[in-house]
């Protein structure tokens, strides 16, 4: 994802009870360490999505596993700016370890949809999440 805006890193670490009996992070705490970081993120731009009218929901999660993590370890999640549409948005995972950060051990990417919560239907994403998709972050 190199040529991705690059809108958050988070460094997540690895707890002795993320792993499974086959030695490694079980496959759904690699959801959990996205879902976290993407929090941080909207966080960090001022989403609140904890108790505001409108705000995003999850519609599609996609993670390819390529390489295993081993407790301990701290994960890297570095989230990029993907496809911005009218009601959803797009945010690209890589992740790593920070003892290897050139190695890409998942990615994948999440796709949100912006929604009124009163409702339950779709609205337009608003214009300062749209800066914030399209401008400088990391």
């Amino acid at each position: 994802m190199p040529d991705r805006q690059l809108i958050h890193t988070a460094h997540i670490p690895v707890r002795w009870g993320d792993m499974d009996n086959y030695g490694h992070v079980n496959n759904t705490t690699y959801l959990a360490y996205v879902q976290e970081a993407r929090v941080e993120w909207f966080a960090r731009v001022g989403i609140d999505i904890d108790h505001a009218a409108e705000g995003p929901v999850v519609l599609q999660t996609l993670h390819t596993y390529l390489k295993p993590v081993v407790h301990p370890a701290t994960v890297v999640i570095e989230l990029y700016a993907g496809t911005l549409g009218r009601s959803s948005l797009v945010v690209e995972h890589r992740l790593s370890i920070l003892s290897d950060p050139h190695t890409c051990y998942g990615e994948g990417h999440c796709k949100l949809v912006w929604i009124d919560h009163a409702s339950n239907q779709s609205v337009p994403v608003p214009d300062s999440v749209r800066a914030v998709m399209s401008g400088p972050q990391a």
